[in-house]
């Protein structure tokens, strides 16, 4: 596999009861050309992708921004950026929510949770996938401190296939927050929820086993602020930001 290794790059796992996992690229400073993690996972897996970066102005400007977006495209025997939108197309780019509390205070940390082979449709099954190249954007557009430099996902070598039943399972389970709570949508079997704080400390978590298509928990949060949420079943972990009143 055919990649730049230039420093070494936080990745994350999730617990060996679910299949997805979370890749983050931690410490972003403008540095270095091509900055790569690695996956276990594959083109037909869902994965949670974080970005921190740790200089909101200088190298990527990102200071008051809630969100930003994810120019990328699927690395085959054809080349990178396979799938790639127009790069001044926002509205068809993932967009990476802010999951830390404050937009003005480094680093700015923000996540999203996606399916590679759903999203880069235009990609024909049976190609083999052996990365994802990437660059964020901010509201701005490209070009300067607008955008990052490129960067790199080393996945597992497979063919690309968006038809797989867990990939459908994932796409069928929802979650929503109003009014302290949470509402669940087709989740099945064994349930973990977990609230973490900004700082990442778990404050609470609740098992539940759920047999309906839909089902509502109270969370009674301990005090009012900024919450991320994990729901996560035998095949699919869904994650959101709430705020508590």
């Amino acid at each position: 596999m055919k990649h730049i290794y230039l420093f070494t790059l936080l990745t994350i796992f999730s617990l060996p009861l679910f299949a997805q996992e979370t890749v983050t690229f931690s410490g972003y400073n403008g540095s270095g050309s091509i900055l790569s993690v690695n996956a276990t996972s594959n083109v037909n897996q869902t994965i949670t992708i974080v970005f921190e970066d740790t200089d909101i102005i200088q190298n990527f400007y990102t200071q008051f921004q809630n969100s930003i977006f994810m120019y990328g495209g699927l690395d085959t025997d054809a080349g990178g950026f396979q799938g790639a939108p127009d790069f001044n197309d926002l509205s068809n780019q993932p967009e990476l929510v802010l999951i830390d509390a404050d937009n003005n205070a480094q680093p700015n940390t923000y996540s999203i949770t996606i399916n590679l082979a759903q999203h880069y449709a235009s990609v024909p099954n049976g190609t083999t996938v052996y990365g994802l190249n990437l660059l964020f954007q901010n509201q701005f557009g490209g070009g300067g401190n607008n955008q990052t430099l490129d960067l790199y996902i080393d996945l597992a070598d497979a063919p690309k296939d968006d038809t797989l039943s867990v990939s459908e399972v994932l796409d069928s389970n929802t979650v929503s927050y109003f009014n302290n709570t949470l509402t669940l949508n087709n989740f099945q079997g064994p349930t973990v929820i977990s609230v973490y704080d900004v700082s990442g400390k778990r404050v609470k978590k609740i098992n539940t086993l759920s047999d309906m298509q839909r089902q509502t928990i109270n969370l009674e949060l301990p005090n009012p602020g900024l919450y991320i949420v994990t729901v996560a079943s035998e095949f699919s972990t869904q994650t959101l930001k709430i705020i508590s009143r």
